[in-house]
């Protein structure tokens, strides 16, 4: 068990999840300071949203893949691979939704930015 977390915390997915993670936070928070709308229970509900949602979902099917075996399509191991994928989608999205409320994404003059063409309001957040 400790082998697989020791294997687990130096996978290059997790370490890329984990970065994405504290990006996300940072700007989360920055995001609803700027705004006026901060409250802890919105770091909780992120917590419980995007690391208990998605990161341990990752970890189960990452710990059954290494134990079991994935199915392989050549050097590509699809089971992980697209799990991961998925994961590093969904808080890349969450990570524009926050720099949409900063209004970060959109040059000077323009009507609409990258930010909400990509990233809509989180429905898992409240506020």
């Amino acid at each position: 068990m400790v082998q697989l977390l020791n294997q687990f915390t130096e996978d290059p997915t997790v370490i890329l999840l984990a970065a994405l993670v504290g990006l996300d936070v940072v700007l989360g928070i920055l995001s609803a300071l700027v705004r006026k709308v901060f409250k802890f229970v919105l770091v909780a509900d992120f917590l419980r949203a995007d690391v208990l949602g998605k990161l341990l979902p990752y970890y189960a099917v990452w710990a059954a893949v290494h134990v079991t075996g994935d199915v392989m399509l050549g050097d590509f191991g699809v089971i992980e691979e697209t799990t991961g994928a998925a994961a590093v989608l969904a808080l890349s999205a969450s990570i524009l939704n926050s720099l949409n409320e900063l209004r970060l994404g959109s040059p000077e003059g323009a009507s609409t930015s990258a930010t909400e063409v990509l990233a809509s309001d989180d429905p898992t957040t409240p506020g």
